[in-house]
């Protein structure tokens, strides 16, 4: 049986599309079976392919992708380079489990999907909330592996001095908390509301951590016009990751270690995002003082990778 690689997906199936849908078996021909969708259930999440080539993933691709599975039996697949998100394509798809030679194995038939050699998938998983897909037949097809997660895209804006929260889903909460020049992204869990999870995002030293967002940024050292690239900081798209667990397994309170490239990893592969400021107006350009901003509007995009189970919490 293949091992597949990794890719960001959905799907929800209504109980009349699984009631007529019908598996067709290769060693019992005319007998059929409900398939159990159940399995496929709900969004995934692109983490990796492997290819002959090599490996991609969201960040050696430059993007995150989305595949989503509707109750007419339809699918589209996302693709979102920052915020700014596209289909790449979509169509119908059909399931089928066909057996023989003393294993059975399951099939994706993906209508209309971008590259032809991948329109029939087989289909494994890897446990309840690991999905790996290859082109069938195909020797050197490449395998993508997904896991279940949620995402969430939105816009905002906000004033000086003005706190921004956004709900988003199992007492997960984006928040951009006023500071002096600007305002702070944090994500948080409700049960835990005064961690910030995304408090992992790096770098940690030298220069100014995208999720903090200050005026003085996008001013030169003078405070005199646009930042040429005389102040080294970040410009107006903001990417971050988060975690559940910071806080409480990565990190604890009272930890003393260094955080180690490892927790953020582990960090990185539970939850990413990225805010794009669409819009801004900064204070008046003071020589000798810093930047701030007066208004912001800005569009976020944000996954977080999710079990099938009970949402754990410590």
């Amino acid at each position: 049986m293949r091992r597949l690689g990794g890719v960001a997906i959905a799907l929800m199936l209504s109980a009349p599309a699984l009631m007529t849908a019908a598996v067709a078996r290769a060693d019992a021909p005319g007998s059929f079976t409900v398939p159990d969708y159940g399995r496929f259930m709900g969004s995934w999440l692109w983490i990796k392919t492997d290819g002959a080539v090599g490996v991609s993933d969201p960040g050696t691709k430059g993007a995150a992708r989305t595949l989503v599975f509707k109750p007419d039996l339809t699918y589209e697949f996302h693709q979102r380079r920052d915020t700014r998100d596209s289909v790449l394509c979509r169509g119908t798809f059909l399931f089928s489990e066909e057996s023989g030679g003393g294993y059975s194995q399951e099939f994706l038939q993906l209508e209309g999907w971008f590259e032809r050699y991948e329109r029939r998938m087989t289909a494994e998983f890897d446990g309840p909330d690991t999905l790996i897909l290859a082109g069938d037949p195909c020797v050197n097809c490449p395998e993508h592996t997904f896991v279940r997660g949620r995402t969430a895209s939105f816009q905002g804006s906000v004033k000086k001095g003005e706190r921004f929260r956004r709900d988003l889903w199992d007492g997960l909460r984006l928040e951009l908390d006023p500071t002096d020049q600007g305002w702070d992204i944090t994500v948080r869990d409700t049960t835990r509301a005064s961690e910030d999870l995304a408090s992992l995002t790096p770098p940690f030293h030298f220069v100014p951590n995208p999720t903090d967002i200050e005026g003085w940024h996008f001013r030169n050292k003078a405070n005199t016009g646009p930042n040429q690239g005389d102040v080294n900081a970040p410009g107006r798209v903001r990417d971050f990751i988060f975690s559940r667990e910071v806080g409480y397994r990565i990190q604890p309170a009272g930890a003393e270690g260094e955080i180690t490239e490892e927790e953020v990893e582990r960090v990185g592969n539970a939850g990413r995002g990225v805010l794009t400021i669409d819009d801004m107006v900064l204070t008046a350009p003071r020589p000798g003082e810093r930047a701030g901003i007066e208004s912001m509007r800005f569009t976020v995009a944000i996954e977080e990778v999710r079990g099938r189970g009970t949402v754990k919490r410590p």
